[in-house]
């Protein structure tokens, strides 16, 4: 037996990721796992609000994984059928601040619409998206999408900075987009 599980674990701790998950994931996974989650978290500081705010990003960055993901098993495209495949990450940046960072893949003809909707909530300040989240949250979801884009205002109004985006292109289908959310501690 070899010993690259264990350079793993090292290379976590190295990095301070709190935790890691790669591969399939469902709406009854994420209810277990959330609950796991949220526990080691106030284990790590209890009372501390900045907990409460990566756990709610945490929530909202696997709910895109299952709505939005174009890699799943099953049928159908409600999230409660079948799987959705992604990576999120939780860590510690070198000056304590939490991260969420998380990645899935997507269709490329969706790459455009989702870096307007996050160029827009990145320039805004918090009062600006505060209301551009009451707004929302009287609208009816566009045609076709599963929300009216509250996770990414709800995600900005908790980060400390604004929000981290990146596209790879895998082929000319696919891309693979990844979305980092720092938590000021």
């Amino acid at each position: 037996m070899d010993d690259s599980l264990y350079a793993l674990y090292q290379e976590l701790k190295k990095k301070k990721i709190l935790f890691c998950y790669s591969g399939p994931i469902s709406q009854t996974s994420l209810e277990g796992v959330g609950n796991t989650l949220r526990r080691n978290l106030e284990y790590e500081e209890a009372g501390n609000k900045a907990t409460l705010s990566v756990f709610s990003i945490f929530v909202e960055q696997v709910h895109n994984i299952l709505n939005y993901s174009a890699e799943k098993l099953g049928y159908g495209e409600d999230i409660d059928e079948g799987l959705r495949f992604g990576i999120i990450v939780i860590g510690r940046e070198e000056n304590g601040d939490y991260y969420v960072y998380c990645g899935n893949r997507i269709y490329n003809t969706d790459i455009p619409v989702l870096i307007s909707k996050i160029e827009e909530v990145r320039r805004l300040n918090k009062d600006e998206l505060k209301s551009l989240y009451k707004e929302r949250r009287k609208m009816a979801p566009e045609t076709g999408r599963k929300g009216a884009g509250l996770g990414l205002i709800e995600m900005a109004r908790k980060s400390g900075k604004p929000l981290e985006y990146s596209f790879v292109t895998i082929n000319e289908e696919f891309s693979f987009f990844s979305i980092k959310v720092v938590v000021r501690r």
